[in-house]
């Protein structure tokens, strides 16, 4: 069935509210006014300690021949630095600037993690590089959460600024420790700023999400996200979706990625990080959220399910898989998409249907693709195109006839350990309803302007504007519905299917 609506009026429903934040707004480096006043005060240095880096690499390719530990690219320091004790001080007319440089020999680049987070507003937070070319920021109160905790994407080099701004007319005076520094010592250098260097480190077999292989599945690529944990370690994750069909931010991964309140709280999810074409450049890590609160894990199925700080905005185009909790051998071709060492998202396939390993699913040989260190938690899907698990471990044997993986049963994980704590019917189907949820997409709070598609099992307009001249083509496959305020101008048109 087609049909295509003509809609001529404002079509007003129910609201429903949501608030939702990115890591980082728009802003200026308020430092740039001290050149005004022709401060020649030096920034003070606080240098990490050096380390055996040789070691680490001697432990990492032993911790190779196993896959049950995230991707270790960095040395962490554990730090206890008071910005606004340590750094150099500036006032200006409208407010206190504090400055500090951190330094830690060598690295490719530094990760940084901050604790007692709290800025008013109007505070702004940056991070940067000593020639500029990289800045993060701002962080501003709208980062503020319960845990105080907030990490930071990577800094390029082995010297950063933290810059730390806060108004005269502050309603409070701000609270900000640096806690963790992460010294990478795997990066590659001359990676272009909105990059991380991870860019073509996977296995020569992995294939592009975008390649033709993946056509069927740029729904489920939108669910992913690659996760940097405690400055020093990459997993896979995947939004997943709630018999609510709220859109709450869960993310399913694996136990041993994050399993502590600790972790969750340390670690940035990155979205929509791929290759823009088949064998094409690099992509951006632009689109992240930082920290996380612990919901369940349980070490048996090696499930982790964590719910991010903040909502993915519309913008990131994100998507809530749908899953299947039935112990029953799922149907081929089985899928995964993941971050492998990583790298830019790659979608992996087998045409034969996984075996049996107790709480584990079993692929052995993968028609295309693999996995490997930094795929840990991603989604493991069969021909439904629903989630029946995730990533657990493998044999490193990696793009052979003889590779084997597992993957942590999501019907095992259903019920865990039989408390909330340990399972995931709790918090994605409390009352235990269905067996199979299809995937959602929730477009809300924002206007439309310029032709979007927007497809899914189920797709939810919430709080959507349409400029003139834009139009909105919806293809989904069980259910469409707009509530809040559904806006749309004179003359447009809204086709929708099937």
């Amino acid at each position: 069935m087609y049909r295509i609506i003509n809609i001529f009026l404002f079509i007003q429903l129910f609201c429903l509210a949501n608030v939702f934040s990115q890591i980082t707004k728009p802003g200026e480096l308020k430092s740039n006014k001290l050149n005004k006043l022709k401060t020649n005060e030096e920034i003070p240095v606080i240098s990490m300690p050096s380390f055996n880096v040789e070691q680490m690499l001697v432990e990492d390719k032993l911790n190779e021949k196993r896959m049950d530990k995230p991707l270790r690219f960095a040395k962490v320091f554990e730090v206890d630095i008071d910005i606004k004790k340590e750094g150099l001080l500036n006032i200006t007319e409208d407010g206190q600037i504090w400055r500090l440089k951190i330094q830690s020999s060598g690295a490719y680049s530094l990760n940084f993690i901050f604790k007692d987070y709290e800025l008013p507003a109007g505070a702004e937070l940056y991070l940067y590089n000593i020639d500029k070319t990289q800045i993060i920021g701002a962080l501003t109160d709208i980062n503020n959460n319960d845990s105080k905790i907030v990490p930071v994407r990577p800094i390029k080099g082995d010297i950063a600024i933290i810059e730390y701004y806060e108004p005269v007319i502050a309603s409070f005076k701000g609270n900000l420790k640096l806690c963790k520094v992460g010294h990478d010592y795997k990066g590659i250098l001359n990676y272009p700023i909105e990059y991380d260097g991870r860019f073509g480190t996977s296995r020569s077999c992995n294939v592009d999400i975008n390649c033709v292989e993946g056509n069927n599945w740029q729904n489920e690529s939108h669910s992913v996200c690659r996760i940097l944990i405690n400055a020093s370690g990459y997993c896979t994750g995947s939004l997943i979706n709630n018999v609510n069909n709220d859109g709450r931010a869960y993310v399913l991964t694996a136990n041993h990625c994050i399993n502590t309140e600790s972790a969750a709280n340390n670690s940035v999810f990155v979205f929509n990080y791929e290759s823009p074409t088949c064998n094409g450049s690099d992509g951006s890590i632009i689109q992240s959220i930082s920290n996380s609160t612990l919901r369940a894990s349980w070490a048996t199925s090696d499930f982790s399910l964590v719910e991010l700080s903040s909502v993915p905005p519309s913008d990131f185009n994100p998507y809530w898989n749908g899953w299947n909790n039935q112990n029953t051998t799922p149907t081929a071709p089985v899928v995964c998409i993941h971050h492998p060492a990583g790298d830019v998202k790659k979608i992996s396939i087998d045409v034969d249907e996984p075996s049996n390993n107790g709480n584990f699913w079993r692929v052995i040989d993968w028609t295309v693709g693999t996995v490997e260190h930094g795929s840990s938690g991603a989604p493991f899907y069969n021909s439904n195109h629903r989630v029946v698990g995730q990533v657990h471990g493998g044999n490193n044997i990696f793009c052979s006839t003889s590779e084997i993986s597992e993957y942590g049963k999501f019907s095992t994980s259903w019920t865990g350990g039989g408390t909330d704590a340990t399972r995931l019917q709790n918090w994605l189907d409390p009352s235990n309803t269905v067996t199979e949820l299809p995937g959602l997409r929730l477009i809300r709070n924002i206007t439309i302007t310029s032709n979007t598609p927007a497809s899914g099992d189920i797709v939810r307009l919430i709080n959507v504007s349409i400029q003139n001249g834009s139009n909105i083509t919806i293809d989904f496959n069980n259910q469409f519905e707009a509530t809040g305020t559904f806006d749309a101008p004179l003359g447009t048109t809204l086709n929708i299917q099937p």
